[in-house]
Order: structure tokens, then sequence, then C-alpha cells
């Protein structure tokens, strides 16, 4: 007699985004051993662009500070880069039931591209949306720590965006801060308290998101 078939549950997709420097990569960190701890299968941790063969190489392109790229053409190369992680990575690890956790998404272009770099807003979301959008983020935080302060927590050699200074980062906080009044859904979560307490101000939205 055949055994009845399970469906496997979809994984969740949550996005962490901000400004450089706002602790993504610490924040995802944490987020991963929460649910590793509270027993999800195997947490996939993701950062964009990047975390495929393609995406690695369009992120040394778009970060080399040798080059100068229009808004319109970085928008093509991280939405490019995107589809593939989405694809390649995203995808399969939610139907195998795994979470995933994903430093950045479509607030990076939308803060970057369409508002510090000055595009049209309704069409960057619409380039997002069509080519990689698929699957979507069930959660998507910002993590809201004012640009001076995250200048301060970088460490190392500035990237070609990074090097744009001060005022390309407040105009990029204030694009995050439109994403989220455009983007229903969208939570943000203020960056400025200890290393600790984001976490555990984090992972409470995690646990909201799936009721």
């Amino acid at each position: 007699m055949l055994e009845p078939q399970v469906d496997t549950p979809r994984g969740r997709f949550i996005v962490l985004d901000g400004v450089d420097g706002c602790g993504k990569s610490t924040q995802a960190r944490h987020l991963v051993e929460a649910l590793t701890r509270a027993g999800e299968p195997a947490p996939l941790h993701l950062r964009e662009p990047g975390s495929t063969p393609v995406g690695e190489r369009l992120r040394e392109l778009v970060l080399d500070a040798a080059l100068e790229i229009d808004p319109g053409t970085e928008a093509l190369l991280f939405c490019a880069a995107r589809r593939q992680l989405l694809v390649q990575q995203v995808a399969p690890a939610l139907a195998a039931g795994r979470p995933v956790v994903c430093e950045r998404f479509h607030p990076s272009t939308f803060a970057y591209q369409a508002v510090a770099g000055a595009l049209e807003e309704d069409a960057v979301l619409e380039l997002l949306h069509a080519w990689s959008g698929d699957p979507a983020p069930d959660l998507v935080i910002l993590i809201d720590t004012p640009p001076r302060t995250a200048a301060g927590r970088r460490l190392g050699t500035a990237d070609r965006i990074e090097a744009k200074g001060l005022e390309f980062q407040e105009r990029v906080a204030a694009g995050y801060r439109r994403y989220a009044e455009r983007v229903p859904g969208t939570v943000v979560v203020d960056g400025t308290p200890s290393e600790e307490a984001v976490a555990a101000r984090i992972l409470e939205e995690v646990h909201r998101a799936a009721g």
C-alpha cells in the first residue's frame, strides 16, 4: 500500500535591508541562529548581489570603485543578480521547506537607484516586480539607522557606492523611508539600540508575521 504523500510546507522568505552599516549582516546571523535554535530546517543565509556565481561576478562589477556606472544600468544589474538568486537559491530552498534570510532586496534598488539615483520610482518598482519578483518575500524588515551612525560602524575600504559620501547616504535613507510608505507590509525597525535589542525586535516581527 502506498504511503499518503505529505506536501512540504513552503519555507519563509525574510529580507533584512537598510543603509550601508545599518547592521544587516550581524542581524541576519542573529536571525539564522534564532531560527536554528527554534528547530527550523537549515535556514539559508544569502546576501545580494551575490550568493550565486553570476551574482558574485555582478557584485564585483557594480562595487568596483574604478568604474562609473549610470543609476539605470545599476538597477538593471542588481535586478539581474536578484533574478538569478531567486531562481538558483531562494525558490529551491523555499520549496524544500527551508527558511531564507536575505541581506538586501527590492528596497535597496529603490532607495539607491530610484530615490538617491533620481530614477523614476514607478519604473524601478515595475522592473523589479516583473523580472525579479517571484518568489516574493514573506517579510521585509528595514533596519532604520542614521547614515552618520552607520558610517561609523563600517570597516575597511569603501566600495564604489559607499564612497559616494554622507549626503548620498542621507538620500538613500530617505529612499528607504519612501519604500516603506509605498509598499504595504514593510516593517521598519529602529537600528540604534544595542545589537541584542535590535535582534530581539526583529525576531518579534518574524514571529508576528508567522501568525
